[in-house]
C-alpha cells in the first residue's frame, strides 16, 4: 500500500492514522465519524491521497441515493488531511465549491481522490473528484482552498 519511504514521513502516518481512527469512530464528531465510516486508504503522498468507500445506510438520502452533505463533507476532510501533507499544520477551509454530476446507491464503491494543485504563502489549494469505482463515472468534484492557522494567534478583542 504505502512504500518504506513515504511511511517515513510523519505527515503521511499523521493523515492515514487519523483517516483511518475516523472510519473507526475513534475520533472526530457524529458526523464525521458517519460519513467516513469504512472508508480505506489506498495511496497517498504529499499532496495526494486516493481513497476507497463503500456505500452505506448511514449517508443516504429519502431516495436511497448517496446524500449530498455526507459528499461534501467527506470532500472535505480528505482535502484538509491532502493540505495537512504540504503544511502539517491545523487547515481550515476558506473557500470550498462542489458540482454534482450523478450519484452513488447503498454498497456502490466509489474513489476520492484528493490532488494539492497549488501552494501560495500559507494558502493551499486543492481539487478532489469522487467518481464510481466500478467504470469511473464522475460524482462529485470540489475546489477548496486552505489556508495554515497559526499555533498561537494574537487574539484581538472586537472594535464594535
Amino acid at each position: 500500500m504505502f512504500s518504506e519511504e513515504e511511511m517515513k514521513d510523519s505527515s503521511l502516518e499523521v493523515i492515514v492514522k487519523r483517516i483511518q481512527d475516523l472510519a473507526n469512530g475513534t475520533v472526530g464528531h457524529e458526523v464525521e465519524t458517519s460519513t467516513t465510516r469504512g472508508i480505506r486508504v489506498v495511496k497517498a503522498h504529499i499532496g495526494f491521497i486516493l481513497c476507497h468507500f463503500i456505500i452505506h445506510n448511514d449517508v443516504l438520502d429519502e431516495n436511497g441515493n448517496w446524500h449530498v452533505g455526507a459528499i461534501a463533507t467527506l470532500v472535505d476532510i480528505i482535502a484538509s488531511l491532502a493540505s495537512f501533507s504540504i503544511s502539517p499544520s491545523f487547515q481550515v477551509t476558506l473557500d470550498f465549491s462542489i458540482s454534482y454530476y450523478s450519484t452513488a446507491k447503498i454498497q456502490e464503491e466509489v474513489e476520492i481522490e484528493a490532488k494539492v494543485v497549488g501552494k501560495k504563502d500559507e494558502l493551499t489549494s486543492v481539487i478532489v473528484e469522487v467518481k464510481k469505482k466500478e467504470n469511473g463515472e464522475l460524482i462529485a468534484l470540489g475546489k477548496l482552498w486552505m489556508a495554515m492557522t497559526r499555533r498561537n494567534p494574537r487574539r484581538q478583542s472586537s472594535k464594535l
